[in-house]
């Protein structure tokens, strides 16, 4: 009897540690769920802040690429445009264009409403093979310009002059009628 006694004993006590050794696995297997949760939640935060700055940089990139596109575009197109004075009288626009070595058939001047384009050939000296550059600034070739005008102008009566390198263009401005009401 006594030896049934410490078997149940046995049972009843093996049965116990059993379930307390079911129940810590599950606790276990919980906490290593919470914990797996928590983690995946802190790498979505990490992946989120890294793609954050990921795209901030690449627009930081993108704005100083178009920054640079145009300087560069400035730079490059600044070489090939003549230089040229605007000016504004009451009844006409007058530019002032240099035009150093070009002759005056290598011109093309085309006008239209509020807009002329100013079109040049630079042609290249000829080179001879004794002729060492050092350095070498002067563009070639042909050049194209357009200018906005501030105002329409009359097409048909333009004028231009070309004399010591300097293209002169007048321009007469259309005149807005002014409308006077009369007050009763």
């Amino acid at each position: 009897d006594e030896m049934k006694e410490k078997m149940g004993d046995i049972k009843s006590s093996v049965s116990d540690k059993k379930d307390d050794v079911a129940d810590s696995v599950n606790e276990m297997k919980e906490n290593a769920q919470d914990k797996s949760d928590e983690m995946q939640e802190e790498v979505g935060k990490k992946r989120t802040q890294a793609e954050k700055l990921l795209n901030d940089i690449m627009n930081a990139i993108k704005v100083k690429q178009v920054e640079v596109g145009k300087t560069l575009s400035d730079y490059t197109t600044a070489l090939q445009k003549p230089p040229a004075d605007i000016m504004e009288t009451n009844d006409s626009i007058i530019l002032k264009i240099d035009l150093p070595a070009v002759k005056k058939e290598n011109i093309e001047i085309g006008i239209a409403g509020e807009s002329i384009d100013i079109m040049a050939k630079f042609e290249e000296e000829s080179e001879d093979e004794d002729i060492n550059y050092i350095q070498k600034e002067r563009s070639y070739g042909e050049t194209k310009r357009t200018i906005k005008l501030p105002s329409e102008i009359k097409v048909k009566e333009a004028s231009a002059k070309f004399q010591d390198s300097v293209l002169t263009i007048k321009l007469p401005k259309i005149e807005k009628e002014i409308h006077k009401i009369d007050i009763n």
